[in-house]
């Protein structure tokens, strides 16, 4: 029998020039492409310096021919790759000296490398002073680290090369605010490099470098940020105003009611939505210098009793190459944790952190994948069901979702998702043992249907949306109604559907065109005489289909009942989900329908957004069933996983009677 976790995970076997078992290669995903470099061959003990592409969509595998001008990186491992503004950034790991005697002689590397995705050449690599060495001290948890307490680019006394980071490798490594942050990492002798040092990718010079007084490296750890910032306006207004309970949107200078008005005295007749009644939800934007991308740092390790750290690194604004920690870790809970992981990789997903990795236990191996809110800091596994229940999986890298494509209407684009690597065939203790990955299979794990996904990013700023809302309220500009199932009619602007509206500005054309047509069959049967000609032009796109019946010159009979008219209307003039009335759960399960009917892709995307964050156990079975009609699937099987958790609780309290 198959669980409802089995609908969440796919598994493909992958194609092309598929890699060879190799221990300690990068990962890098870049759109719908993941980029492999380096690592080790098992079975030659060789490093190689290679690079492979893997193409998301079509399963295959493509091995990348380097330019013969080009400076090739030296072959390594343990090293890390990230991706910024086209390129892929290396940095450090272990590698053979070349010319060395014996010819197998390790040594670990310091340089940054930058590989161009759009012309793919290695750009040539840029000079650098070596760093200061400092004595090498045995290294454990009680001992203070080994690296200068802190050192800036913007400290007069500090000299280019005491900034440089030592040759590192199995170190952690994330981009954000054009900065480079190497954490950690270990020596050729295998002691812990206790330091966090930042690169600046726009000058290409060290600018800090600093003491970090904990054990990291990919062994024990995974450093990671956002590619966008998730945003909470509700929380940022209750900051700026100092954090009181009422704090309330600021009106935009006019009384409700009468901001488009002179005498500034709202009629009786109007129905207004009072400002303190506004619902923001959160949403995607691009990270500023107020609002970051934070780097999450993740760490367990003594894996008989696990201990587990967190703490985020907030780039300060520029010019300051400084940078804020903050320790969370006593913050974290839920109703469980997760087990030591080896190996572990993580991503930041909307308001989640994932955290995958091997699990070892006497009597039960796996690799196990979960996820913290970083709202309210509560841990939950994800259970990606029979697909990785057996077979040897280790990599793990996050897809982010496909945007919305206006062009083609699209109702459900992809959301992320969580891609694992390994070989269903394999042996997962076996191969953990010789620290190997395999590319031969990949698993994908839909992540929205755990209620991990990127919230739409807005259409319309705040303060364009209450101003929009009070546009429509007040009929600025009405020159159309909407007519209601009851009759009642809303007052809109035609301009406003017409623009935001592809379906009623289609209608409209073919309503035209018709008119054009009876006009000018009227002027053919009066043989001319007295008439005007009218030239009929109609869009070289419009099919030859009628237009709706329920469309005249200054109406559109809406066969909805008023609520949701009014509720369709106001996001028209919005591009949200601004009000009360929106919000309430009939109103949004009949705009999810509106939105499949209409194909309004990005209606849709708000509303799954609000009922992702408001499904309980009480509102599941309605979310389920208007999900299932809307093919909207990832939403469709969270709430189906409440209702069966419902379900079940009400059989054992029917049982314990």
């Amino acid at each position: 029998m198959h669980s409802v976790s089995d609908l969440t995970t796919f598994s493909r076997k992958t194609t092309g020039d598929v890699p060879p078992r190799l221990v300690g290669a990068s990962t890098t995903v870049v759109g719908d492409k993941m980029y492999l470099f380096g690592g080790r061959l098992v079975m030659e003990r060789r490093m190689v310096s290679e690079l492979y592409a893997f193409d998301m969509e079509t399963y295959v595998w493509e091995r990348i021919t380097y330019h013969p001008d080009d400076d090739v990186p030296g072959a390594r491992y343990f090293h890390s790759t990230d991706a910024w503004r086209g390129y892929l950034v290396l940095f450090g790991g272990m590698g053979h000296k070349t010319g060395s005697e014996p010819p197998e002689e390790l040594f670990v590397l310091n340089d940054v490398r930058f590989f161009d995705l759009n012309t793919r050449r290695w750009l040539p690599p840029s000079p650098q002073p070596q760093p200061q060495q400092s004595p090498s001290q045995p290294s454990s948890d009680s001992e203070a680290p080994n690296n200068p307490s802190s050192t800036s680019a913007a400290d007069p006394s500090a000299s280019a090369s005491s900034l440089i980071p030592r040759p590192r490798y199995a170190h952690l490594s994330s981009i954000t605010s054009s900065r480079l942050f190497v954490i950690g990492g270990q020596d050729l002798n295998n002691l812990w490099l206790d330091d966090l040092c930042v690169f600046d990718l726009v000058s290409l010079k060290w600018v800090q470098r600093k003491a970090y007084p904990r054990h990291s490296g990919t062994y024990r750890s995974v450093a990671v940020a956002g590619t966008a910032r998730v945003r909470y306006p509700m929380e940022e207004m209750k900051g700026a105003a100092g954090g009181g309970p009422t704090t309330t949107t600021p009106t935009l200078g006019g009384v409700p009611g009468a901001r488009f008005k002179t005498e500034k005295t709202p009629p009786a007749s109007i129905e207004f939505t009072p400002p303190e009644s506004y619902i923001h939800q959160s949403y995607t934007a691009e990270p500023t210098d107020e609002y970051p991308n934070d780097i999450y740092l993740y760490s367990n390790y003594n894996f008989t009793d696990v201990k587990r750290e967190l703490e985020i690194f907030t780039p300060l604004p520029a010019p300051s190459t400084s940078f804020r920690m903050t320790d969370l870790s006593a913050s974290m809970s839920g109703t469980a944790l997760p087990p030591g992981l080896r190996f572990p990789t993580g991503a930041i997903c909307g308001n989640h952190l994932i955290f995958g990795g091997t699990y070892l236990a006497h009597s039960y191996q796996s690799f196990s994948i979960w996820a913290l809110d970083l709202g309210n800091m509560c841990w939950t596994r994800l259970d990606p069901g029979a697909a990785l229940a057996s077979g040897s999986w280790f990599k793990g890298v996050l897809w982010p979702a496909a945007r919305p494509n206006a062009q083609t209407h699209a109702q459900s684009p992809r959301g992320a998702r969580f891609v694992i690597f390994g070989n269903r065939a394999g042996n997962l203790v076996e191969d953990y043992n010789r620290r190997l990955l395999s590319w031969d299979d990949v698993a994908f794990i839909d992540l929205e249907s755990f209620g991990i996904y990127q919230p739409p990013p807005l259409s319309l700023s705040l303060k364009s949306q209450q101003l929009g809302l009070a546009a429509l309220e007040e009929g600025v500009l009405a020159d159309f109604e909407v007519v209601c199932d009851d009759g009642r009619k809303i007052k809109v602007s035609r301009k406003v559907l017409e623009g935001r509206w592809g379906w009623f500005r289609r209608e409209r054309e073919r309503f035209l065109a018709e008119a054009r047509r009876a006009i000018e069959g009227i002027g053919s049967e009066s043989g001319g005489a007295g008439g005007v000609e009218t030239p009929l032009v109609e869009p070289a796109d419009l099919d030859t289909k009628p237009p709706d019946p329920r469309l005249t010159p200054r109406s559109l009979l809406l066969s909805e009942p008023y609520p949701i008219t009014l509720a369709l209307m106001q996001y028209f003039y919005t591009l949200s989900l601004l009000t009360p009335l929106q919000h309430a759960p009939a109103v949004l399960s009949q705009l999810l329908l509106l939105s499949a009917t209409y194909e309004l892709p990005h209606l849709q995307g708000l509303v799954k957004h609000a009922m992702h964050s408001a499904l309980s156990s009480a509102t599941s079975v309605g979310v389920y069933e208007v999900a299932t009609l809307c093919s909207c699937q990832s939403l469709q099987i969270r709430a189906l996983k409440l209702v069966m958790v419902r379900f079940f609780l009400s059989f054992l309290f029917f049982l314990s009677f």
